[in-house]
């Protein structure tokens, strides 16, 4: 999974970071079976779910697994919790 010089947008433009903020070391986030494709430029978050350009991805425990402490986001937490891992984001008002 690759972010490159796009940026992640949350509803209302609370959000906003460049991939510099992101740190994705070798294959910490593992997808099974290829089920994430990140096609466009803008990725937008809206409730619990993630909006790819012409695609609907539901945030399920079952779908995306992440181990413990792999992935690392600068700022405070919010938002999305997965059984043994989180997804957390900067969160900028």
């Amino acid at each position: 999974m690759e972010f490159k010089g796009s940026l992640i947008h949350l509803k209302g433009s609370l959000m906003e970071f460049k991939d510099s903020l992101i740190h994705l070391k070798g294959s910490l986030m593992e997808f099974k079976d290829s089920l994430i494709h990140l096609k466009g430029s803008l990725i937008h978050l809206k409730g619990s779910l993630m909006e790819f350009k012409g695609s609907l991805i539901h945030l399920k425990g079952s779908l995306i697994h992440l181990k413990d402490s792999l992935m690392e986001f600068k700022g405070s937490l919010t938002g999305f919790k997965i059984p043994n891992a989180q997804f957390s984001m900067p969160y900028d008002k």
